[in-house]
C-alpha cells in the first residue's frame, strides 16, 4: 500500500499501487509497453515477448469458475449483454430483463453469435442469418448457449385482475 498526496493541501490517502496499475487503462498501458521495452533491451524479441493484460483472461476464467454466460438483446438504439448461470432456460433468462417477461414468456427468436457473424454480411439485422436458416425459434424448454442474440416475445396484459 502505498500513500499519495492528491495536492499540497489535502490530506494523503492509502491505495494499493496494483489496484492502480489494474484500475486505469491508461496506466496498465503504460506498464506494458515499459514491460515490453525492457524485454526488447535485454534481447528478447518476438510475439512471445510482448507484455499483454491477463486482466482478460482472468476475467473468463472467472466466469467459467462461476458457470456464468451472456446472451445478447439488439435494438435500434442499444445492444446489451446479459449474464446468467449455464443452464438456464430461456423463460428464466427472460426474467432476467423484466420480471414480466418470464410471466408472459411465449417464444425466443434465437441467433449464435458466431452465426450472425458470418452472415450478417456487414449489416445490422438479421435478415442474413434468417436466409441462411440460422435464425430460429426456441420454446420454454429451449437451454440458453452462451452468445445467444435473443428476441423474447411476451404478453403481459395490463388489465385488472376480476
Amino acid at each position: 500500500c502505498r500513500r499519495v498526496a492528491a495536492s499540497p493541501n489535502t490530506l494523503s490517502h492509502p491505495f494499493s499501487y496494483h489496484f492502480f496499475i489494474i484500475a486505469s487503462p491508461y496506466f496498465l498501458t503504460a506498464f506494458l509497453d515499459e514491460c515490453t521495452q525492457q524485454a526488447k533491451d535485454q534481447g528478447l524479441t518476438g510475439p512471445a515477448f510482448v507484455a499483454k493484460s491477463i486482466i482478460p483472461r482472468l476475467i473468463r476464467s472467472g466466469r467459467q469458475a462461476l458457470c456464468l454466460q451472456s446472451f445478447y438483446t439488439a435494438g435500434p438504439k442499444e445492444v446489451r449483454a446479459w449474464t446468467i448461470m449455464k443452464g438456464t432456460l430461456a423463460p428464466q433468462a427472460a426474467g432476467v430483463i423484466h420480471t414480466d417477461f418470464e410471466r408472459g414468456f411465449i417464444k425466443a427468436e434465437v441467433c449464435a453469435f458466431d452465426d450472425f457473424k458470418k452472415y450478417h454480411d456487414g449489416k445490422p439485422s438479421m435478415a442474413g442469418p434468417k436466409e441462411a436458416g440460422k435464425y430460429r425459434q426456441e420454446g420454454k424448454l429451449y437451454e440458453m448457449q452462451d452468445g445467444d442474440i435473443v428476441v423474447f416475445m411476451h404478453n403481459t396484459s395490463g388489465g385488472k385482475k376480476k
